[in-house]
C-alpha cells in the first residue's frame, strides 16, 4: 500500500501541476542521453587509442568519459525533492488518515523511505558501473 501511495503522490503532483513534478521530466532525460554518451566514450575509448596510438587520447577520452557518468549519477540527486514530496508530503498524510492501522505507520514510512531514495540508489549504480569500466579499461 505504501508503494502505491507513493506512486499516487507522484499523481497528485502531476495533476496539479506542482513545480517539483518538472523536476523528472527536466533532469530525466538529460541524464540517460549523458549516461549514454559517457558509455560510447567508454567503449569506444580502447579502440580509438589502438587506431591512433596516443595514451593522451585514451586519457582525455577517460576523463570525458568520468565526468559525464558522474554528471549522469548527479542527476538522479536533484530528483530527490520530488521523490520526497512524492512520499512524506502526499502518500504518508494518506495513510494516515485511515488507509492504514496506526501500528503499520512505521512499516509505510520505512517503504515510502525506499521509494524516495530509488533514485539514490540508480545514482549509486552508476557510479558502482563507472568503477567497473575503469576497472576494466585499467
Amino acid at each position: 500500500m505504501a508503494v502505491a501511495a507513493h506512486e499516487v503522490g507522484h499523481a497528485i503532483q502531476f495533476c496539479r501541476e506542482e513545480p517539483v513534478s518538472r523536476l523528472r521530466e527536466r533532469y530525466m532525460s538529460k541524464a540517460n542521453q549523458i549516461q549514454r554518451v559517457g558509455t560510447a566514450i567508454l567503449i569506444t575509448a580502447p579502440i580509438l587509442t589502438i587506431l591512433i596510438k596516443s595514451p593522451v587520447l585514451f586519457i582525455s577520452i577517460g576523463i570525458v568519459a568520468v565526468i559525464t557518468m558522474l554528471v549522469s549519477a548527479l542527476m538522479y540527486v536533484a530528483i530527490l525533492p520530488e521523490e520526497y514530496d512524492a512520499s512524506f508530503n502526499k502518500a504518508l498524510p494518506i495513510l494516515s488518515e485511515g488507509y492504514l492501522p496506526e501500528h503499520l505507520l512505521n512499516s509505510a514510512r520505512s517503504v515510502l523511505k525506499a521509494c524516495a531514495l530509488t533514485y539514490v540508489a540508480g545514482a549509486l549504480l552508476d557510479v558502482l558501473r563507472l568503477w567497473r569500466w575503469i576497472r576494466f579499461l585499467r
